[in-house]
């Protein structure tokens, strides 16, 4: 593995701008940055929070969306020894506030927002004085910080707190080391090169779109393309035939919605040699959709990862154009990534090959725990040194992962287990429906939980006697391909079911929702 001898994301940006310094870096908003002028501005903010009297093992929470300057915020907090807690950039005050309280932090650094107002939101929030906010975007001397040595292995690089919204969201602590080995964990089984050109709108603030596609073309001196975060397909796609991008990353959901509204005809995307389609249960109906109509055979690569491991604890064969898929229809997220350890226990026995349980990992990528929470890290241990990961799946044979679903995400139905995912992929066949997700709500009854299943409805389905058709047509088209109805089919607008900022369906808040009468149906 190239750069054997960089052991801390600090070394890893200054061996590249002594190695690559007139490369690109970075491309956002047609503008391009080069590893030299990258690590130039990481030095000069790292400069500005020592003159605001950060220092080493501070907690310094990044709210900044998509941009080439978060990356001098982001390394110039780690050139200075500190810990960065990248956070949703729209994150209300009250949230804001919360994460500072559970991470002490010392500073919050934003994208040339009001920062003396925000300042005194902050002191009403917290009920007293509020770190210092510090404008990204601020005019600041041209300057290197003093005395300053480059953090060790084990030393705390960030914290990635969980996407929900319970009130109790957890910080995964994750080190130089454990962020750098996940890195040489991809790469060569992705087969990630110098000259691939990833092409990214993930969040930079969360797992996948920091880890995957920035540091890993920061690590081979490779050139990103970063977008703003959205999925819709046009400014995507648009960048991946104007730059030539050769790798591209989106849950199922990002690769679903491109299939439904775009055509083939406008994007040459011929330029892909992978596309990571990870996050959440990968559909094959999405994966044969999005190659056929897009032309690009054997692109799209699944894999299964979690912010506990980094990101990566699975990926599907770089070398095989086929896919593995069982007889219910799930989709292998491939064999355990080099070095990384994937088993499957029960009641915490580990079961053979074949049975079900809940997936636990194990690996130098992992995680040590949740920071300041002892209870939910003492809960994360599982035997021999494994984590758990509140994933359910099995392991076949020969090694492959196929995931089930997220063990408090599966709808007991009459003592059956029934997977969300199935259901919304039924459900999403039915002409008119643009999206579904189905929570199970436990009405009291002998037959378990009641299957409630919200819809996303396209334009134009808004009269009563078409509302009513299209719910027959869901109870009819699931019961012909599942043998089973929902007890329940709510039509919501469009952008109703609520995600996280990548995508990913936030069964719980649905939930919430649901019982709180609030989601806005049509």
């Amino acid at each position: 593995m190239p750069l054997a001898q960089v052991d801390n994301l600090v070394a890893l940006m200054r061996l590249r701008a002594q190695e690559s310094a007139h490369q690109t870096a970075v491309v956002f908003a047609d503008k391009e940055t080069t590893y030299g002028q990258l690590w130039h501005d990481t030095n000069s903010f790292a400069a500005q929070l020592q003159s605001n009297g950060l220092q080493r093992g501070d907690r310094v929470v990044l709210q900044l969306p998509n941009s080439a300057e978060f990356f001098q915020a982001y390394y110039g907090v780690q050139l200075l020894g500190a810990v960065a807690v990248p956070i949703f950039h729209g994150s209300s005050v009250h949230r804001l506030a919360m994460l500072i309280q559970l991470c002490g932090a010392k500073a919050v650094v934003v994208d040339s927002m009001d920062v003396p107002n925000l300042e005194s939101q902050l002191a009403d929030e917290l009920k007293g004085p509020s770190p210092c906010v510090i404008d990204l975007r601020a005019d600041r001397p041209s300057a290197v910080p003093e005395n300053l040595s480059d953090p060790l292995p084990s030393h705390l690089a960030m914290l990635q707190y969980t996407s929900g919204t319970t009130g109790n969201p957890k910080g995964v602590m994750l080190t130089h080391g454990n962020l750098l080995a996940n890195v040489r964990q991809m790469i060569p089984v992705a087969q990630f090169v110098t000259e691939d050109v990833f092409v990214s709108w993930l969040p930079v603030y969360h797992d996948m779109g920091l880890i995957t596609m920035t540091m890993c073309p920061f690590y081979l001196g490779a050139k990103l393309v970063l977008l703003p975060v959205s999925p819709k397909p046009f400014p995507w796609f648009s960048a991946i035939e104007k730059y030539g991008g050769t790798m591209t990353a989106s849950p199922d959901f990002g690769y679903r919605f491109a299939t439904k509204f775009t055509r083939r005809s406008k994007y040459d995307l011929s330029s892909l040699r992978r596309a990571l389609i990870a996050a959440e249960p990968v559909r094959e109906s999405t994966i044969q959709r999005f190659e056929d109509k897009f032309g690009v055979k054997g692109v799209l690569k699944p894999g299964y990862g979690l912010a506990e491991a980094s990101v990566a604890a699975s990926f599907w064969s770089m070398d095989s154009q086929e896919r593995l898929i069982d007889a219910d229809g799930h989709v292998s997220a491939g064999k355990a990534i080099p070095n990384m350890d994937i088993a499957i226990i029960d009641n915490d026995q580990f079961v053979p090959a074949g049975d079900h349980g809940e997936i636990v990992i194990r690996g130098e990528n992992c995680t040590q725990g949740y920071y300041r929470n002892p209870t939910a890290t003492q809960d994360l241990s599982a035997p021999d040194g494994f984590i758990r990961t509140g994933d359910m799946g099995y392991l076949d044979q020969d090694g492959h992962l196929f995931i089930i679903g997220r063990a408090k995400n599966i709808i007991i139905r009459a003592g059956r287990n029934l997977a969300p995912r199935e259901i919304e992929e039924a459900a999403e066949e039915i002409s008119g429906v643009r999206m579904a997700a189905a929570i199970g709500i436990d009405a009291g009854g002998i037959e378990g939980e009641q299957i409630i299943l919200c819809c996303e409805v396209e334009r134009g389905k808004a009269t009563n006697d078409q509302r009513e058709q299209l719910i027959r047509d869901i109870q009819t088209g699931l019961h012909q391909n599942l043998g089973y109805r929902p007890d329940k089919v709510v039509l919501v607008k469009a952008q109703t079911i609520p995600r996280t900022y990548n995508g990913k369906l936030q069964y719980n808040a649905l939930k919430r929702a649901y019982l709180a009468d609030s989601l806005e149906t049509t």
